[in-house]
């Protein structure tokens, strides 16, 4: 009998009906349906090398989501999968990206400079996406809610 692995919080069809209710999404229609899945595979990667609280439900689950004491990936996770898929999709091979994971902060070109914010963006949790690490907050570690 053959196991079925789970690789991503989502299927291409969930991400697809997600999708249809958000605006600017021109680099996930425009993707083939390889690409789709290999970017909802990455996204799901990038989460679950976050440092998440609790634990999860199962020992044996190879996601990190569900956690304890919950039986399902919420609503939230499977939100974020699809924000981080379509921040890979349009900016994954950006050179900023590269530039801010090898820890540079300014850059400039000829007349033209730049310079990253460090510390609490996204980039930093290792996420490109700000609405996934917004989504994904109360299970990050060291994320406090603020009223």
């Amino acid at each position: 009998m053959s196991e079925t692995t789970i690789t991503a919080y989502v299927t291409t069809e969930e991400a697809e009906t997600y999708f249809a209710g958000r605006l600017h999404v021109d680099p996930w229609t425009e993707a083939g349906d390889s690409d789709k899945q290999v970017a909802l595979t990455m996204a799901t990667r990038a989460i679950d090398r976050l440092q998440l609280r609790g634990r999860k439900a199962d020992p044996e689950q190879g996601l990190a989501f569900p956690r304890h004491p919950n039986a399902d990936v919420p609503m939230a996770v499977k939100d974020a999968c699809c924000e981080e898929a379509l921040a890979l999709l349009e900016r994954g091979k950006s050179q900023r990206k590269v530039l801010q994971a090898e820890g540079v902060v300014s850059v400039t070109v000829g007349s033209v400079s730049e310079t990253y914010a460090g510390g609490g963006s996204a980039v930093a949790r290792g996420l490109l996406s700000l609405e996934a690490c917004e989504l994904l907050r109360p299970w990050l570690l060291g994320a406090v809610a603020i009223t």
